[in-house]
């Protein structure tokens, strides 16, 4: 009994041990159900999208009077500042990445919650490889912008015609940001004011005429499979390490 104790006694609350086996609770507290959820929602609505239902959705919206509507342009404007998504495409991933391993290795010092660096750098890798995958897709599949195809009036030539709009370039970074935040937060209300920020912004683009509904929600079933992916990885790292 005296050995144990004073094993138990050696190892206080603030040792490294004590923080690894913190952190690691907290990424198992990650929802993968959420994770699925999504990508199976934007599975669906790729699919729905590319099967017929992006033209008519985009000719609706342009001629509904509500097109460009200020509620959508300015607060897309807004939280594009914040993010500083203008400044440098990549500064939101590096940052949370930094701050998450930064956190990680502070964590006996710091006495941050268990979630909050583990989350961050996930968040940070799930941002920075959906980034990616994105700029892969606009080179390679060239698809038009709906605004340039009713400039144009040419329905027939949208794909691999030197446009930029599949995958969605803000959709990829702010479901690339929030859904792994989303993922990681302990408390409903949380997950569904993190979630609500991406669903804004592909709501946004669409009424902007920057993109089809096949556009976003491509990016973000990329979002969710890499955030899944990003999420058992870490899991199993943090088992080893334990």
């Amino acid at each position: 009994m005296r050995r144990a104790e004073n094993k138990a006694g050696a190892r206080g609350p603030g040792t490294p041990h004590d923080a690894t086996h913190a952190n690691a609770t907290g990424t198992r507290c990650m929802n993968q159900r959420l994770l699925l959820a999504t990508g199976a929602i934007a599975a669906i609505l790729l699919m729905v999208g590319l099967l017929g239902a992006d033209y008519p959705l985009a000719r609706a919206v342009h001629e509904s009077g509500f097109e460009k509507a200020m509620m959508f342009e300015g607060g897309l404007h807004a939280l594009d500042i914040v993010v500083g998504i203008h400044v440098w495409y990549w500064l939101a991933a590096c940052l949370f990445i930094g701050f998450g391993l930064l956190g990680m290795l502070l964590a006996p010092r710091l006495r941050l919650p268990p979630r909050l660096a583990p989350a961050l750098f996930a968040a940070g890798l799930v941002q920075a490889a959906t980034i990616g995958l994105m700029i892969l897709g606009k080179g390679h599949f060239g698809r038009l912008r709906p605004y340039q195809v009713f400039a144009s009036g040419d329905w027939s030539n949208v794909w691999f015609a030197g446009g930029s709009s599949f995958p969605s370039g803000h959709s990829a970074f702010y479901f690339g940001l929030f859904l792994p935040l989303a993922a990681a937060a302990p408390m409903i209300w949380q997950r569904v004011v993190l979630l609500a920020l991406p669903a804004f912004v592909v709501i946004a683009r669409i009424d902007l005429a920057m993109h089809f509904l096949a556009d976003v929600s491509a990016s973000a079933l990329i979002a969710a499979s890499v955030a899944l992916i990003v999420s058992l990885g870490m899991r199993r790292w943090q088992r080893v390490s334990m």
